[in-house]
């Protein structure tokens, strides 16, 4: 017998979860640093791995879900996921945080793109599945380095007990997910087969602008989630690493509080909205530092959230409603790839620049950058409304 919002809760459960466990290390890595002796350059590499493994693997596993069924990715991805967790917890050096974040990225990459899909298989036509998708994503994120944060400080093993509880949830959650969600997808083929994926020619000017937003609100995010903390603590001086945490939790439960709260605004608004938000955020974030103020760090933080919560669900919303049915794994996984992308080269970009010219510097630079992208994408927006609302409400 199906149990139709019970499959729901633990497909939304299982991308939320694995989002958790990638994100753990965020306020972390300054802490690896300490006790390994690394700097920022390979704390960006280790980020960039993670968008390394995870990019190739949402190409394959959104056209392989379209294949062979949801549930054979996904099982997949949580497995990998696993491995990621596991070397974390038993790291002895730089190179295990290189491990197991490839074991992560390759996971998550499996899991984003099908995992979406199904949500939106087994949902039908109500339309809560890109807003699940993106509370599971961007909820996954922020408790994420929380944990990590709070635990690190004031827990008992800061570098493993956090670990092992994201093990306990991959194994739970990948259990309730074999024995109680069906497969939604049909097997389509006996071998699996790769093709570049296939954007339809008549969805692309809307898929790019909507990949576009992505792209510029999820490189911010991945900027709190990867040196925001070491920004805080190097910066502004400060030393707690739950509050270094906190930094980046409050950015993405912003976001993800935002979404509940904005989920009926128009996609093309929303996008518009979100995009202003993230260039004055990220303004706030670089004048914190001469000011020497952390409540502007948090203020900037909290409008950070709210832009990236808005601008995200309208993008997500935007490309759930218009992927072809036949085609939605390539397309909602070719969506993931452009927010990975944002992901990881920007951040990568700041962490070098930062070898160069010192972190401040380089966030006046990723400052200009935001602003040029955001500048692009609501020039495509404004100049074709009119076409994009016809195909939004066809």
């Amino acid at each position: 017998m199906n149990h139709p919002h019970r499959e729901f809760g633990i497909v939304g459960f299982v991308l939320a979860w694995v989002m958790v466990g990638a994100n753990v290390p965020d306020p972390l890595y300054a802490v690896y640093a300490a006790r390994w002796h690394f700097g920022t350059a390979t704390i960006t590499a280790i980020f960039a791995v993670y968008v390394a493994f995870l990019i190739p693997t949402l190409l394959v596993g959104g056209q392989w879900s379209d294949q062979r069924g949801r549930k054979p990715v996904i099982t997949a991805g949580l497995g990998l996921a696993l491995v990621g967790a596991l070397a974390f917890l038993g790291a002895q050096g730089a190179a295990w945080l290189f491990l197991a974040r490839a074991a992560q990225g390759a996971g998550a990459g499996l899991i984003s793109g099908a995992a979406t899909a199904h949500l939106a298989e087994l949902e039908g036509p109500r339309g809560r599945a890109s807003l699940v998708a993106t509370l599971a994503t961007g909820g996954g994120t922020a408790i994420g380095p929380l944990l990590g944060g709070l635990l690190a400080q004031y827990g008992p093993e800061p570098l493993r007990l956090a670990y092992l509880i994201v093990v306990v949830g991959l194994v739970g959650g990948g259990l309730a997910f074999v024995l109680h969600v069906r497969e939604t997808r049909s097997r389509a083929s006996e071998t699996l087969h790769w093709i570049w994926p296939r954007i339809p020619s008549g969805i692309r000017p809307i898929f790019w602008l909507a990949g576009g937003t992505a792209f510029a609100v999820w490189s911010v995010t991945a900027f709190f989630m990867s040196l925001a903390p070491s920004y805080v603590t190097g910066l502004l001086h400060v030393s707690n690493w739950a509050v270094a945490g906190s930094v980046v939790f409050l950015m993405l439960a912003s976001a993800s509080i935002t979404q509940l709260l904005t989920r009926v605004m128009d996609p093309t608004v929303a996008m518009s909205v979100g995009l202003v938000m993230i260039v004055m955020a990220v303004g706030g974030i670089v004048l914190a530092v001469p000011a020497h103020a952390l409540w502007m760090v948090l203020v900037s933080t909290v409008v950070a959230g709210v832009g990236q919560g808005t601008a995200f669900l309208g993008s997500m919303a935007t490309v759930t409603r218009i992927a072809p049915s036949d085609v939605k794994g390539q397309v909602m996984s070719s969506f993931y790839v452009v927010i990975y992308c944002g992901v990881g080269a920007p951040v990568l970009g700041i962490g070098l620049a930062a070898q160069q010219v010192g972190l401040y510097d380089a966030m006046l630079y990723y400052w200009a950058f935001i602003a040029i992208v955001a500048l692009a994408v609501l020039g495509g927006l404004w100049a074709r409304r009119h076409w994009v609302a016809t195909l939004r409400n066809p």
